[in-house]
Order: structure tokens, then sequence, then C-alpha cells
């Protein structure tokens, strides 16, 4: 039997405060219940003056969403024998409700309904946590509180006093003049880089960079030198064009070569991150920089240079970054804000030997416009007036406080079961596992408690390595270490990883 459409209709719920016209909720309102069938095909509505008076409403508000309605074929008017609801819409009807509110997943899509590209991301988490809850080690985290918020706010209030043509327009596609100027003599100064404003390209962040450049440098099918462990985003952005991985082995020195020499000597392009390997934290030698930089101008291939953490080192200088040291224009520097920053500033740079800072920047025109003025403009002034570098300063103190910190937990509750060596930059160390754990599994596990980390063997491709979490200090305050280290340690021995007596804290 056909449910009353009167005692139906009776559930609406207009809300008369709202800026959206009665007729228009009216009419939102009935077409769900059409949709998610709780009123079915062929039933009779009340006539408009029924309805009219049950929900004080005028007769011509009601006649103007039934118009709607019947226009869309919701509702079929029949001369002289009332309103019914439409036939056409019970065969589009879900026959489970809740599905009708989930969005689709790509696990429920075929893999024909999408690109072959689109088979490269499965797998790949989007979600994150927010830093310090619950419990978080995870090397993306570090700290906010410290931020100099009141001089941001002081040098973003200036331009939005004074809003200028400029500022409200799209903006230069190559970035802000002023903040291509700023980023030329910080590199210079702390990266050994030469370059000019003409050859800085502001873009949305690394990992921007990583798809633009992979549509510029790459056909399908060529060869791509990566670190084995390495990043993972950039090798799934590389991939994601059509390029076929070479995973190549970490040494002492960094990046091997001459396994690279061996298995494919005609790389088109090669991903390196010498200043801090990411995620094994080796510097590359100045040796190793050499030869690398001579094979690519020899084999006429591109080097991607991502200074992953580069503001952070805690002793001694770094070395040259590979853009100084390259004279034949093989090397291709990307940068980041994020880090040294905040994250949602989503600014980052490329700097580019010459002859490709126009075809990068046609194709970046194509793709996307570059980041808001305005916080390009307000990175500028923070770093023309000392700002940034200060900033960074104090983080490097900060950072390296909270490694010893945390290293001292580690080493007093967890020593015996976890192996690891203080890093001398970045803002993360490795916690080699026993050797007979599987890292993911472990990873995973901690999860569950509310403990986040990554596996080690998450970021590896062919060469297997021992088993390892990768811990985040940069986001644990001094004062909190003791606790978080219990916490780990508390989920550890839950999860029967640590004999009962490393459990009492």
């Amino acid at each position: 039997m056909k449910p009353p459409a009167g005692l139906l209709l009776s559930s609406i719920e207009l809300d008369r405060a709202n800026a959206i016209p009665l007729y228009r909720q009216l009419y939102l309102q009935i077409r769900k219940q059409i949709l998610g069938g709780r009123i079915q095909g062929g039933v009779r509505l009340p006539s408009t003056r029924t309805l009219s008076k049950e929900l004080a409403l005028s007769r011509i508000t009601i006649l103007n969403a039934f118009d709607q309605l019947i226009a869309e074929g919701f509702l079929a008017s029949r001369t002289g024998a009332g309103t019914y609801v439409g036939t056409e819409w019970e065969g589009r009807v879900l026959a489970d409700a809740d599905a009708q509110r989930q969005p689709p997943r790509l696990s429920d899509l075929s893999q024909s309904m999408l690109s072959l590209r689109s088979n490269h991301f499965q797998g790949v988490s989007y979600a994150d946590w927010a830093p310090g809850s619950p419990t978080s080690f995870l090397p993306s985290h570090s700290t906010y509180e410290t931020f100099p918020q009141h001089i941001w706010r002081r040098l973003m209030n200036r331009h939005l006093h004074t809003p200028s043509k400029a500022m409200l327009g799209y903006g230069e596609l190559q970035g802000l003049q002023a903040l291509r100027q700023a980023i030329a003599e910080y590199v210079f100064d702390a990266r050994g880089i030469d370059c000019d404003a003409g050859q800085v390209v502001i873009i949305s962040g690394a990992q921007q960079a990583f798809n633009l450049l992979g549509m510029l440098l790459l056909n399908p099918q060529d060869s791509v030198w990566m670190e084995d462990p390495g990043h993972i985003a950039a090798r799934i952005a590389l991939q994601a064009q059509g390029a076929v991985v070479v995973p190549l082995r970490i040494d002492d020195q960094g990046i091997d070569i001459q396994q690279g020499l061996a298995q494919c000597p005609d790389a088109r392009l090669v991903f390196t991150t010498p200043s801090r390997q990411h995620p094994l934290g080796v510097t590359m030698s100045h040796a190793r920089r050499q030869e690398l930089i001579d094979w690519a101008a020899r084999n006429q291939s591109w080097v991607i240079e991502d200074d992953c953490d580069g503001e952070f080192r805690y002793h001694g200088r770094p070395l040259p970054a590979l853009y100084a040291m390259d004279q034949w224009a093989r090397v291709i520097h990307v940068g980041t804000f994020s880090k040294a920053l905040f994250p949602s500033l989503r600014l980052g740079y490329v700097i580019l030997p010459q002859a490709l800072v126009e075809p990068f920047c046609t194709l970046r025109a194509v793709m996307d416009r570059s980041p808001p003025t305005l916080l390009q403009a307000v990175t500028a002034d923070f770093m023309r007036e000392g700002h940034f570098l200060g900033h960074v300063r104090r983080m490097r103190t900060l950072y390296q406080a909270r490694q010893q910190a945390l290293v001292e937990q580690l080493r007093q509750q967890l020593g015996d079961f976890l192996s690891f060596t203080p890093v001398d930059a970045g803002m993360h160390l490795i916690a080699w596992l026993p050797p007979q754990l599987d890292d993911s599994t472990v990873a995973r596990e901690l999860a569950r408690h509310n403990i986040h980390t990554y596996a080690l063997s998450d970021y590896c491709m062919a060469h297997a390595l021992p088993p390892a979490l990768l811990i985040g200090f940069a986001g644990t305050p001094e004062h909190q270490a003791r606790e978080r280290v219990e916490a780990l340690a508390r989920a550890l021995g839950e999860l029967g990883y640590l004999p009962a007596r490393q459990v009492v804290l």
C-alpha cells in the first residue's frame, strides 16, 4: 500500500529566518523525499489549500514550488484530479538510503571508468592528523605555536589596508617579483645558489613542482632514477606521467650512481634529496654530487633536487646545493616554505635553468595560476625585513632541544627495544626495530592506539631494509616528551612487543 503523502509532508520543516525563499525550501524538501523513496510514484499529494493550512504558507508559495517540481518531472498535474508524484523517478531510487549520502569511492569504481594513470594513486592516503592530538610522531608535524603571528598579522594588514590593482588581480604568472627577488637573495646566502629572480618561479608547494616538472620533462616510458627508500609522493607524481622508475640504493654517501649506470645509464631524469636524504637522513657527499652532475651533463639528463628540510641543520654548514655546483644547467632546485613557515601557506619555489623558465611557465599557465598575491607579498616582506632568518634560527634551536629531550626519553624507556642515532639535520630520526618485526604492522597497530608514525618500509621499492619507524620530534614540546614516549611504550606493551618489565613506567 502506498504511504499517505499527507503524513509524509507533515514532517516538512520550514525556516522562516533562512535567506532561502520558502517556496525553494518546500521544493527542495519534497524533491528530497521523492528521490529518497519516502513518497512513491503515483501518490496523490494533498491539495494546495490543505497544504497552505498545514504549513501556514500562501497558496502562491506552494504553487511556485509545485510548478518547479512539475517542470522537472517530479510531479504531474492531472486536470480535475489533483497533483501526483511522477513515476519515472521510482527506478532511480537507491536501495540503500545510506549509500545515497556517501560519496563514490575509488574502490567502488571499475578501472575502466578512470584514466590509467589513476592506478598509481591507489593506496595513497590523503588523511592527516592534527599535530599533537592524538599522539603524533609524524615527520611532517612541526610547531606552530611559536610562529610570530603578531609580525605576520602586521605585515598582512599593511597590504590589506592599501590593496592595489596588482594585489587583487591574477598576479604575475611567474610569481611576485618582490618574493622571487627575496628568494634569490636567500638561496645565494644559505645554499650557495647564484641565480636571478627571473629564474625563480613561485608554486603552491613542492608537490606541485614535481607534478609540473614530470609533465614538462618526461615522455611515457622514460626512465627515472629514484632514491630507494625515497620520496613517495614525488615518485608517484613521476610515475603518473608514464615514467619507469629505476630504484637506486642509498649508501653512506647518498644515491648509488654506479648502480644507476649499470642498470639504466640513459635515464631521462633523476630525483634526489641531497641536503638530507628523505627518509634516511644521509647527506650526499661532495664527490657523489659532482659525479651525479657530470653524468647528467654527459647524458643530457635532468636532475630534480628537492631541498628537503634544508633550513634545519643543527651542526656545521651544509654543502653547496647541487644547483650551485652545476655548470651545465642540468639541475632544477625545488624549495618550500611549508616546514620553515607553515604548510597552509602553500608557497614554494622552483629555480630553473634559464632555458626551462618559459616552457615551465607556459605549462603552468594551463594547469594553474600563481598562488595568492597577498600571501606572496607578505612572505616577501617577512623575508626582506629579516623575520624569516630570525624565525629559522629560533626553530633550529627549538628543534634541536626537542630532539634531545625526545632522544633522552626514548633511551630511558625504550632503549632496549629501539635503536637510533640523533640526527644533524631535519625533523625526524630513524628508530630501528628488532629485525623479526614487520614495521608496517607495528605502525598500523600503533595507529589504532592513537600513536601515529610511518614505517620505513613504506618508502622502499626494491631494496629491503631492516624494520624501522620514522619518529618526528619537531612537533613534541620538551615538557611533553616523557608523556608521549610513555604513551608509545604503553601501546607497544599492550600490543605484546615489549617485555612486561618495560611496560611499568
